[in-house]
């Protein structure tokens, strides 16, 4: 019943309603008064206009760091596959929503897939005082606009990572809440994908080296998103 009712809300278009004085999760929500947040979105945008995109990867920090943090393993594993960045750091559901929405993703055609890892933000904000299936619905709310800007683009949900020391850490425990609602939805041209455990080792803590502050990744942790996650990206290239 959960599967339907999430399909049937995201895909009819229905509106959210929530009573809190919290933001809703599905509400577009700009940062645009911040300088910073601004100038990359901005750049972005020129990026989608001006370069070719097969891949096109949305989300937050962790998605942002692939510029950065992630750069020598992004050139290596996805800039030959024409894969354009489209994440900002500090991004809760409702940001990207936003920036979708406002940029309407001009790439110069169809990508063939789109990445999307969002959530975390909502969760660390709110301080897990953002309902799990509200954040839920901010997710899959981002997959709705890609699935109808994109008429024949397959969108790759990825679960969203672990993040705190152990797994009894409440901001762990709350992501993974989240996770287990997306697991659970199905919507047409969406693959739900969970490499988190490739992260951890038996305990359910972080592997050696792998994050610098049990929630980015170092380079070791975007060469293990890499490598987790291609094999599923080229799986479906080759399908299209």
């Amino acid at each position: 019943m959960r599967k339907f009712i999430l399909s049937a809300v995201l895909f009819l278009g229905c509106s959210l309603s929530i009573a809190t004085a919290q933001a809703s999760p599905i509400d577009p929500e700009t940062k645009s008064q911040q300088a910073w947040w601004k100038n990359r979105y901005e750049d972005q945008v020129k990026a989608l206009k001006e370069q070719p995109c097969d891949i096109l990867f949305l989300g937050d920090s962790i998605t942002d760091y692939w510029a950065t943090t992630g750069k020598k393993v992004w050139d290596s594993a996805w800039a030959p596959l024409k894969a354009l960045n489209f994440g900002i750091s500090g991004d809760k559901t409702g940001n990207l929503i936003w920036r979708i929405d406002d940029s309407k993703l001009p790439t110069l055609s169809d990508p063939k897939v789109c990445v999307v890892m969002i959530g975390t933000n909502n969760t660390g904000h709110y301080k897990c005082g953002e309902a799990p299936e509200k954040t839920a619905i901010g997710v899959l709310t981002v997959v709705q606009r890609l699935l109808l800007r994109y008429p024949d683009t397959q969108v790759v949900l990825l679960a969203i990572f672990p993040r705190g020391a152990t797994p009894q850490d409440p901001m762990r425990i709350h992501n993974d809440k989240i996770n287990k609602i997306l697991a659970a939805t199905r919507l047409p041209r969406m693959h739900f994908v969970d490499i988190n455990k490739k992260f951890l080792d038996p305990h359910g803590q972080f592997l050696p080296g792998v994050t610098r502050d049990q929630l980015h990744p170092t380079e070791k942790g975007y060469q293990i998103w890499a490598s987790s996650l291609l094999p599923t990206v080229k799986k479906i290239l080759t399908q299209q």
